[in-house]
């Protein structure tokens, strides 16, 4: 839109007074954008803000049409407020987008004026790029909030169904022999199972965007193995950039690697045959932090990048947004909860995710993680048994309120060497310990739902246990892979944990390690 500044001093026959160097003082030295423009369509004069804000020269701005700088998108509305303005009708309030020098485009919010029966119009702009980026967050986090509070609940209760169909699956194939055509139809079920689990993990970051168990990271190996998994099996070309001085950071490094690996992934289906993708690191001090959004601190920005074709400009603001996806839907395309999930979790970790893209010039996602003190100390937390000593016992006690999930867990403990008593609830649980305590004939371990309908979970039952008999081996189950107590199992009684859907190899593992006997056992 035609934007104004301050007076026209251009003509020879102006006269410099005092009150005109005064009014050209405050016009140069403005942070707005002022500028005096004609209703013929051309700036007639623009302060140094301009060459500022957008990288333009004076020169460049004057000897093109003002509609050459606007957004395609907002052109047309931006043109009708400038016929309103030739009827006398002030411009209060309106945002559109103006072309830099570098190609990118700022916003700017407009006050304009022109006299009745005149033909110049005085106009000021104001920056609000980062307040539109600002607000744009704030609506995809709202988004992704709104959305976890579903995905939460509904991941919980799949992770259910995923745990007794694993199980089942895993036994299937004990009791063979198998033929060969049944053996590809297994392991295409159980890789099913293996994709479901994944998802399900994705819906749970909605709910709590996945920062929730952060240590003080070294971020070089897990960069270089999380582009190799992502590129693993193309004939694309892999670049990694990372100084040896890389600052640590202190993140979930599961979470982190699942989001670059999703980064190099979108970088890898934009990219043809042959083509490259460059994963690059590097220490971003706070001086040297200009970027949008971000609270002052030292920051580690990653940036992927391909060579595709890009990301058109009407869809690059609905990239975050949850289910939007330029890929075609089905087998390995996307469901447009990538990009989703990876802004959560950075989100969540105290950074943010940008995305540079021009149509024909690849694709570049800029990361930006909070930076932890070079000098930090990794702490380890202990997380033993309370006892090493092994147990003489194979007697398990299993509580969850599935009986399907109780009766399968209990036959693939069968098949590992264990006998098992069920129970449906934290009652029962407290009533089998008791009486198997006072026979002279104790259980080994218990395994405890964390959730159970209807009756004591399995954060209750552990403290009435460890009331009685402060030696308890418990191992945790939940569907919750989020579960608060998951988090630290050990201050809340347990010895160990097991996030649905397990493995018969993970139950066997876990085991073993809380009664310290072999593995293979």
């Amino acid at each position: 839109m035609q934007v104004p500044s301050g007076p026209d001093t251009s003509s020879p026959r102006a006269q410099p007074t005092q009150a005109a160097a005064e009014r050209d003082r405050l016009f140069n030295l403005s942070l707005d954008l002022l500028c005096v423009a004609g209703l013929d369509g051309y700036f007639r004069q623009v302060n140094p803000s301009w060459t500022r804000v957008l990288g333009w020269t004076p020169e460049e701005l004057l000897a093109r049409p003002v509609a050459d700088f606007m957004h395609p998108e907002d052109r047309e509305r931006t043109l009708q407020a400038r016929a309103g303005l030739a009827k006398g009708v002030p411009v209060r309030g309106l945002e559109n987008r103006y072309l830099c020098k570098d190609g990118a485009y700022r916003w700017l919010s407009w006050q304009s004026s022109v006299e009745p029966g005149a033909k110049t119009v005085f106009a000021v702009a104001r920056d609000i790029t980062e307040r539109r980026q600002a607000d744009q967050e704030r609506l995809v986090l709202s988004k992704l909030e709104s959305t976890g509070i579903l995905a939460g609940g509904i991941a919980h209760d799949f992770n259910n169904l995923l745990a007794s169909l694993l199980l089942n699956l895993e036994m299937i194939e004990v009791f063979g022999p198998l033929n060969d055509r049944q053996k590809p139809l297994l392991r295409q079920a159980l890789e099913t199972v293996e994709s479901s689990q994944t998802l399900t993990e994705q819906l749970l970051t909605f709910a709590d965007g996945g920062a929730w168990s952060r240590n003080l990271t070294d971020l070089r190996p897990l960069l270089q193995h999380s582009l190799e998994l992502g590129l693993g099996g193309s004939s694309l070309l892999g670049e990694c950039l990372l100084p040896p001085d890389l600052w640590p950071a202190e993140v979930d490094a599961s979470q982190i690697s699942q989001v670059v690996r999703n980064l190099v992934l979108n970088a890898r289906e934009a990219s043809a045959e042959g083509g490259r993708v460059m994963l690059r690191a590097e220490n971003l001090p706070l001086a040297a932090c200009n970027t949008p959004n971000l609270r002052p601190a030292d920051y580690l920005h990653i940036s992927v990048h391909d060579e595709g074709a890009g990301i058109p400009a009407e869809a690059l603001p609905k990239v975050f947004d949850p289910y939007f996806s330029t890929k075609r839907r089905g087998p390995q395309k996307g469901m447009g909860l990538g990009l989703t999930i990876c802004h959560a979790v950075v989100q969540k970790h105290g950074g943010t995710l940008l995305i540079d893209s021009t149509p024909g010039g690849g694709t570049t996602v800029h990361c930006y993680l909070p930076a932890a003190l070079p000098a930090a100390a990794i702490l380890h937390e202990n997380r033993t048994a309370h006892h090493s000593a092994p147990v003489a016992s194979n007697k398990i006690l299993v509580m969850d309120d599935e009986a399907g999930l109780r009766e399968i867990v209990a036959l693939t403990l069968s098949q590992i060497g264990y006998t098992t008593a069920l129970a449906k609830n934290g009652e029962e649980a407290v009533a089998l310990y008791t009486e198997a305590r006072n026979s002279g004939a104790p259980f080994a371990a218990v395994i405890l739902d964390m959730t159970v309908k209807g009756g004591m979970g399995g954060g209750e039952t552990i403290r009435i246990l460890r009331d009685q008999d402060p030696h308890v081996r418990a191992v945790l189950m939940t569907g919750y892979s989020q579960e608060e107590t998951l988090r630290d199992f050990a201050r809340h009684g347990f010895s160990s944990a097991l996030t649905k859907p397990f493995s018969m190899e993970n139950l066997r593992t876990t085991l073993s390690a809380v009664l310290k006997t072999s593995a293979t056992g």
